[in-house]
């Protein structure tokens, strides 16, 4: 384009276009008048100065498309960092889960094997009581006092040792329970 503007203003040039209207200039073996030339540098300028303007507004809109894309791409790139890290917190939290699931099943086994232990010492202790009644009942028919002394003593120490015996597993049964009742809590605050 810029070409043929070149070649038609030295064509003008050089056939000696003039500012008077009624001067004709050849071009190709035709006359043309120096208006219809003049009108049509103008019409060429013109054209020219449309095609520069849409060169420039096309490459500002393509600058700012590539910057869009540049965005784009970056926001795309952090999310799947965004998503990355979620997806590795979440496995990480079902692992914890997982861990702490397993370790309320084991406390609550040894909840349920302390409480039939202690429900076993319980009956041991009544049936006990109901021996050691029925054993005084009978020192007291049949052995001398001296002897009742003795055996009394003795009884009463071992119930009073399978009494510390029981308090024990008591407490040990209470401090499982608070165990599993944390860990629940802490499930549920998960």
């Amino acid at each position: 384009m810029q070409a043929a503007l070149c070649v038609l203003f030295t064509t003008l040039c050089v056939n000696g276009v003039s500012t008077s209207p009624l001067k004709s200039v050849q071009v190709g073996g035709n006359l043309v008048s120096v208006d219809e030339v003049n009108i049509l540098m103008y019409g060429v300028v013109q054209f020219s100065e449309s095609l520069h303007h849409i060169y420039q507004s096309t490459e500002a809109r393509l600058a700012r498309v590539m910057n869009a894309i540049s965005r784009t791409e970056s926001e795309v790139k952090r999310l799947g960092h965004d998503t990355e890290e979620a997806a590795q917190t979440e496995r990480q939290i079902k692992e914890k889960l997982q861990l702490i699931q397993a370790q309320m099943k084991a406390l609550q086994t040894q909840v349920q094997e302390n409480r039939g232990t202690v429900t076993r010492v319980e009956l041991e202790e009544a049936e006990l009581k109901k021996k050691l009644t029925s054993l005084e009942e009978n020192l007291k028919n049949s052995v001398p006092d001296t002897i009742k002394g003795s055996i009394m003593k003795d009884l009463m120490k071992w119930t009073q040792e399978q009494k510390l015996k029981l308090e024990n597993q008591n407490q040990q049964l209470a401090d499982l329970q608070k165990q599993v009742s944390l860990r629940a809590d802490l499930l549920v605050n998960m």
